[in-house]
């Protein structure tokens, strides 16, 4: 009887433990103006920007940190006045809206490139 209590002991101490690497290998979580970017991103954005999905065509080229990080402000003005292909959202966004995407997006990590997607490999188009 002795044995399974100081089982448990040793997994009631080991387990804090483990679970405190599991933490620290994750993504942090995002802040709140972040957040806000991520809802606005999925709702205005997604659309065009989101990853292939089987019977999806993506549109619009992937979007990630690698992308944004040193062009903030080129694409903050790319989406306010937009493209050839995208419309702009200077009517449609406030300033403190389109920062907030750009804040999201500087947490996006770099896709995979999906071979089997439709479009061709990654289908990842170029930027406008």
């Amino acid at each position: 009887m002795k044995h399974p209590r100081w089982a448990l002991l040793i997994f009631l101490g080991i387990f804090p433990l483990a679970a405190r690497a599991q933490q620290a290998g994750a993504e942090k979580p995002l802040a709140g103006t972040q957040k806000l970017g991520q809802r606005i991103f999925e709702q205005r954005c997604g659309i065009c920007h989101a990853l292939a999905r089987p019977g999806f065509q993506m549109y619009g080229p992937a979007l990630y940190k690698d992308l944004i990080n040193g062009n903030e402000d080129a694409i903050k003005e790319m989406i306010r006045t937009g493209t050839t292909k995208m419309p702009g959202f200077k009517f449609g966004l406030e300033p403190a809206e389109i920062d907030a995407i750009v804040e999201y997006l500087k947490t996006v990590p770099k896709p995979v490139k999906n071979v089997d997607a439709p479009g061709g490999p990654g289908a990842m188009g170029p930027l406008d």
